[in-house]
């Protein structure tokens, strides 16, 4: 296992070289990591709760590089029929804007009180979009977990953005 033994110094010279704070992020991201690793086998996303286009949920998205969204946040669920049995979903991240401040061109306001036990503005970040396994979710995972849903009108919102990057993206 030399292989392993050089990977893990790599990882670990690069974990040191970080800010504190980042290294104790890390640290708790490879914890998390490897218990999602040995508990793998055994998930079971038939016990999860059936998510519908428009569900928000609450996720995991890990430690990520560069501009790539990573850490725990609210995201919505796009798919319009995701199998039970699919071990992953299509969310698009979601984020506050408490500060009232206009949002990036990227990303779409939503309104104010789309998750009503948060007091602040919401944003979805559909340059983000992405496919997780469902092992990241947090909530809901268990009848009695608060719900929260996006209307048609916010899902069309985000539709249209996403629309708008894929025509730039093909147009040049």
């Amino acid at each position: 296992m030399e292989q392993l033994d050089k990977a893990l110094e790599n990882l670990k010279a690069a974990i040191l070289s970080r800010p504190p704070k980042k290294q104790q992020l890390l640290v708790d991201w490879l914890n998390k990591w490897s218990r999602l690793l040995q508990s793998e086998d055994t998930f079971m996303p038939s016990s999860l709760p059936y998510y519908k286009r428009g569900d928000i949920i609450y996720a995991d998205f890990g430690f990520n590089v560069g501009a790539e969204y990573g850490g725990v946040h609210y995201a919505v669920v796009m798919e319009v029929d995701n199998n039970k049995a699919n071990r992953n979903i299509l969310v698009v991240p979601l984020t506050s804007n408490t500060s009232g401040q206009p949002v990036s061109r990227n990303d779409v306001f939503l309104g104010n009180d789309v998750i009503t036990w948060k007091e602040a503005g919401t944003v979805a970040k559909p340059n983000q979009i992405r496919a997780i396994s469902k092992m990241r979710i947090l909530k809901p995972v268990k009848a009695g977990d608060r719900l929260a849903r996006l209307s048609g009108a916010q899902l069309q919102l985000i539709d249209n953005k996403l629309k708008e990057f894929l025509r730039l993206g093909l147009d040049k």
